[in-house]
């Protein structure tokens, strides 16, 4: 299963799973006086909301280092929101998005250090949102 990408940088390291969401459509409705149903203008196709799941992972010769370097990859992909950045979104399927926006990322709980090493491996599940713009 591909590792899901954003603007070309890997948003996880292992157990990635995302979840697409529906196009909404666009429109107005407006009731009229006098007349049964609704007046609706289509005004075409709205975004999609992709949710993503899975673990950040980084390794070094001491548990200390190992946590820092999962901290700097977490801020790494942190600063891809940011509100501006339109670009490319590839899914846990091999799928690509179009015209996406990276609008958040999270961490999913505590960041956990494997006691076994060296390498030593901190661990961390994360979350994070996609915006299609225009799908």
């Amino acid at each position: 299963m591909p590792i899901p990408t954003f603007n070309g940088t890997a948003l996880l390291t292992q157990a990635g799973r995302d979840a697409p969401g529906g196009v909404s459509p666009r429109y107005y409705a407006e009731t009229m006086p006098r007349l049964d149903g609704q007046f609706v203008q289509n005004h075409g196709r709205g975004a999609r909301r992709i949710a993503l799941r899975g673990v950040l992972r980084a390794s070094a010769d001491s548990p200390a280092l190992a946590h820092q370097n999962l901290k700097t990859a977490l801020r790494t992909k942190q600063a891809l929101v940011d509100g501006q950045t339109v670009a490319t979104y590839v899914g846990t399927d091999g799928h690509s998005y179009a015209n996406c926006m990276l609008i958040s990322y999270e961490p999913g709980g505590e960041v956990h250090v494997c006691p076994a090493g060296p390498p030593y491996t901190a661990t961390l599940f994360v979350t994070a949102s996609v915006l299609q713009l225009t799908p």
